[in-house]
């Protein structure tokens, strides 16, 4: 998302985007990730015992000769898992738990009295 908003892709085109493909997310969401993965790649990161990599010797960073080179290929669409996903807005979610819920208390002490079990 960070990338795509980077290329200059509105929020709004970046979330039809994500519906296209199935995931289906307010504009509101597009926008707090992609502030959460610019704020990630702005902070440095530490690695594990401690040093910057900034900080690291070259002599760590630096690949090994034997390393192999990168694919020329190019490289392949990713796969993705058929998801099913629930087209009910949000108010809807929530009605239809809160229907299936008794929440007054005395009807409940009422209801679990009479259950034996």
């Amino acid at each position: 998302m960070r990338e795509l908003r980077a290329q200059g892709y509105t929020f709004e085109a970046i979330r039809m985007a994500l519906a296209a493909v199935g995931v289906h997310v307010s504009n509101a969401t597009v926008q707090r990730e992609v502030a959460r993965a610019t704020k990630a790649d702005s902070v440095p990161k530490v690695l594990a015992y401690g040093v910057r990599p900034d900080e690291v010797p070259s002599t760590i960073t630096q690949p090994l000769a034997s390393a192999t080179p990168p694919s020329t290929t190019a490289p392949q669409s990713p796969q993705f898992a058929s998801v099913q996903t629930d087209m009910r807005s949000g108010k809807e979610i929530a009605e239809a738990f809160a229907s299936s819920r008794i929440t007054n208390p005395l009807a409940r002490a009422r209801l679990n009295a009479k259950d034996p079990s």
